[in-house]
């Protein structure tokens, strides 16, 4: 059953409920109002007759149905109407005495009074129940027509109030049902509800976070296909030729060693493709914390140390002492150990490598700079590209094209921003920058 469905019979059913409950609660008290009045109605004709019969005017012996009465003298019957009967009544003088005679149920009310002679006059006065039935029936009738025509009326304005009010989710409810499984686009509604508002922002939220997971995911599998291929080729090649090598006893250690770097190479792609995968906006707000950036600058220098000898460059680390920001230390680990591998890579042999942190009164940044041969103009736009790799004088080194992507991917769930230019000792200098609001150390 639709929510529309639901709310129209249950408003109604209250609405129905309400009024009948007021029409009872107005037809007892109107009823026990009205036994107020014929009460005082049978003690005034009671008054009445009383005092026509102590002034001996003559009584009518028949009445219009609606009152009956009986005069007795010293217990003797000395007149009543034509409806009463002969005998007397074991009446009192309260109002709530009934009797029935002559085919109806009577309400009688007895007034007694002692004259100067000592004579006792009882006057005892009856009045139809129906009479009183029929009254407050009428007034109930008089009371619930205009509830009763008022219904259907009622009906209409809570089902038009309810369409109108249901409107934007029925719309939301058929957008989301036309949609097909490979459409992500937004749904839209005009001018939604306060209540609805929320639903609809997270809604399109999650749309698009769908739909750039999607994209990732289809474009991260198309371009690791593509990228492991090469590696895959060269594993190919050289398993082919140690065994012919083999076969003809001419294996060398240049051989294995290959072998051995096409190995690396393939793990490395690897690694940086679960690395730039376990970075998504979905689980990176859950895993933050208060990062000191010159700890884990100096981390990764001492995990890339053998790397730096091994290419006889210098590195040099400049910080102040407001480093710190709330972040995730393996990603921001994983951001500048890529950065310092670039420089290392790419700087070549016996060149100079430069980290520097400074902090300023809105942002804290975080610059890896070398002495090598740089980039050109044209390039640096594209660098930050998946599987991008420079084709001009660095075509010679091996890489996956991944370590800028991730670099700047990071950065992105760290609301900063990442730019490169030339470096003061010659190559490139890539800078990073982080807001003030994600400052921990003041």
């Amino acid at each position: 059953m639709s929510i529309k469905k639901q709310l129209i019979t249950l408003i109604i059913s209250a609405v129905m409920l309400a009024s009948f409950f007021s029409a009872l609660y107005g037809y007892k008290n109107t009823v026990k109002q009205l036994d107020l009045i014929f009460d005082q109605e049978l003690h005034s004709i009671a008054t009445f007759v009383l005092n026509m019969s102590k002034s001996n005017q003559v009584l009518p012996s028949t009445a219009d149905g609606v009152f009956a009465f009986q005069v007795f003298k010293n217990g003797k019957l000395v007149s009543k109407s034509e409806q009463m009967p002969n005998s007397k009544f074991n009446a009192s003088s309260k109002y709530n005495n009934e009797v029935f005679f002559g085919g109806k149920r009577w309400k009688t009310y007895l007034l007694k009074e002692v004259n100067t002679e000592k004579d006792t006059i009882e006057v005892l006065v009856a009045q139809p129940m129906s009479s009183r039935i029929e009254s407050a029936e009428s007034i109930l009738f008089v009371i619930t027509t205009p509830l009763l025509f008022a219904l259907p009326f009622i009906a209409l304005i809570v089902f038009y109030i309810i369409n109108k009010s249901l409107k934007p989710l029925v719309s939301l409810s058929q957008q989301l049902k036309n949609k097909n499984t490979d459409d992500l686009s937004e749904v839209s509604l005009t001018k939604p509800p306060i209540e609805l508002a929320p639903v609809l922002n997270r809604l399109n939220q999650l749309f698009v976070r769908l739909s750039d997971s999607f994209d990732r995911e289809k474009q991260l599998t198309a371009n690791t296909a593509h990228e492991l291929r090469t590696p895959i080729s060269v594993l190919k090649i050289n398993a082919h030729n140690i065994q012919k090598s083999f076969e003809n006893n001419k294996l060398t250690n240049e051989e294995f060693t290959e072998l051995q770097q096409n190995v690396d190479r393939m793990a490395h792609v690897i690694e940086q493709i679960i690395a730039l995968y376990r970075f998504t906006p979905e689980n990176f707000t859950q895993k933050t914390e208060t990062v000191d950036l010159e700890v884990v600058l100096q981390d990764v220098i001492g995990s890339n140390f053998d790397l730096l000898s091994a290419h006889q460059q210098n590195i040099a680390l400049d910080t102040d002492s407001k480093n710190s920001l709330l972040g995730n230390y393996f990603a921001l680990y994983t951001l500048f150990e890529n950065l310092l591998k670039n420089a290392i890579k790419y700087s070549g042999n016996k060149s100079e490598i430069k980290l520097t942190i400074t902090h300023e009164s809105n942002s804290i940044t975080v610059s890896v700079e070398d002495s090598g041969p740089g980039m050109s103009n044209e390039e640096l736009p594209k660098i930050y590209e998946r599987f991008y790799r420079v084709d001009s004088q660095h075509s010679h080194i091996k890489g996956s094209g991944l370590g800028l992507s991730i670099v700047k991917h990071i950065t992105t769930l760290h609301n900063g921003e990442i730019s490169c230019s030339r470096s003061s000792l010659g190559g490139l200098c890539v800078t990073v920058t982080f807001p003030n609001i994600l400052v921990g150390v003041e």
